[in-house]
């Protein structure tokens, strides 16, 4: 495991412990030790412990007095209200700031969802993608608090959904359907029509928490 060496080492050790659980390398109920996490980063166990506490008010873990943490389990309740304040919060940034997207912007993403289409074994890229489509949604908007909290429930679904589809057989399937669902979101925005810009992205934000439920056994 690659060790951090950096002033900056909670900091770091915060980031790199975050994408460790968003990722799912460290899976749902995992518990994270910090002698042990400090033995592999090769820190001592003040930025491991400091960081565990910020995890903790990210959500991602549970601490363990005198331990460490556990990293939280993701149950249906957390995914249906994940997918509710996505279409809460997604569709009033797409429609405060669709005048502010840039055709420049959307050509750069469109070659991007066409890689993912092309290659849908590329998985960083098809997360990578997944993401700038979304921040693309609400990155122009000038509520810093409204960006925050929409980077931190954008961030929770995408763990909840890494976990379910390296869960199923039928991840490529679920990536097709996602990118030509990202298409037509690309599409409504270049049109710049409101009512059809919420209208595929509401279908989008329903379909992503049905595919999450099915692909975990939730619903059938």
């Amino acid at each position: 495991m690659k060790k951090i060496v950096t002033l900056s080492m909670r900091e770091q050790m915060y980031e790199a412990l975050k994408d460790l659980i968003l990722t799912n390398t460290y899976k749902p109920t995992t518990v994270l030790q910090i002698d042990r996490l400090a033995d592999e980063f090769g820190v001592s166990a003040t930025p491991v412990r400091e960081a565990l506490v910020r995890l903790e008010s990210d959500g991602l873990v549970n601490l363990i007095p005198n331990k460490g943490a556990q990293v939280t389990d993701i149950h249906e309740d957390d995914i249906r209200n994940t997918w509710e304040m996505r279409r809460l919060l997604e569709l009033y940034a797409a429609r405060t700031s669709i005048g502010c997207i840039k055709d420049v912007e959307l050509a750069e993403l469109e070659v991007e969802l066409i890689h993912v289409r092309d290659d849908p074994f590329d998985n960083n890229r098809y997360i990578a993608s997944d993401m700038h489509l979304h921040e693309t949604l609400f990155v122009h908007l000038g509520n810093e608090i409204l960006k925050d909290s929409i980077r931190r429930v954008h961030q929770m679904s995408l763990r909840i959904r890494y976990f379910a589809e390296q869960s199923v057989a039928t991840h490529d399937s679920a990536v097709h359907e996602v990118i030509q669902e990202h298409l037509a979101i690309l599409e409504a925005l270049r049109s710049r029509d409101i009512a059809r810009i919420e209208a595929v992205l509401y279908k989008h934000l329903q379909n992503g928490e049905t595919r999450t439920l099915r692909a975990l056994g939730m619903v059938h």
